[in-house]
């Protein structure tokens, strides 16, 4: 998803917002000083993943939220639910789950996470 992420930091670049992409690319072991140098920064937070969110990123940035004690931050995973998946194609089943690029974006602008920085 790490393309993905770029793509979404592209389309909300253009629209004034200074983006932080980071590939997390293991969970264990999880790159912890990278990401709680950039919530530091920016204090708002976006996992993206193509899993269930159940145990994912999300799971394990938010774990480190709270073992860190981080404090205002905004936090948005996304990612498949916990429950069965209906077959289809990735891009079909990445828009039904609003997963790809249009969704991700669209989901954050009704948010309303502006501000200066993201962490993707």
């Amino acid at each position: 998803m790490v393309d993905r992420a770029v793509e979404i930091a592209n389309i909300l670049e253009e629209q004034g917002q200074s983006i932080e992409v980071i590939n997390a690319r293991f969970l264990k072991p999880i790159d912890k000083e990278t990401i709680i140098n950039s919530i530091k920064k920016t204090k708002k937070v976006i996992t993206i993943e193509d899993n269930i969110l159940k145990g994912g990123l999300g799971s394990a940035v938010q774990d480190i939220i709270i073992k860190e004690n981080l404090e205002d931050i905004t936090f948005k995973k996304y990612g498949y639910p916990d429950e069965f998946i209906k077959h289809g194609s990735v891009p079909e089943l990445e828009n039904e789950y609003g997963l790809d690029a249009e969704g991700i974006v669209k989901d954050l602008e009704s948010l309303q996470i502006d501000k200066n920085y993201v962490n993707i």
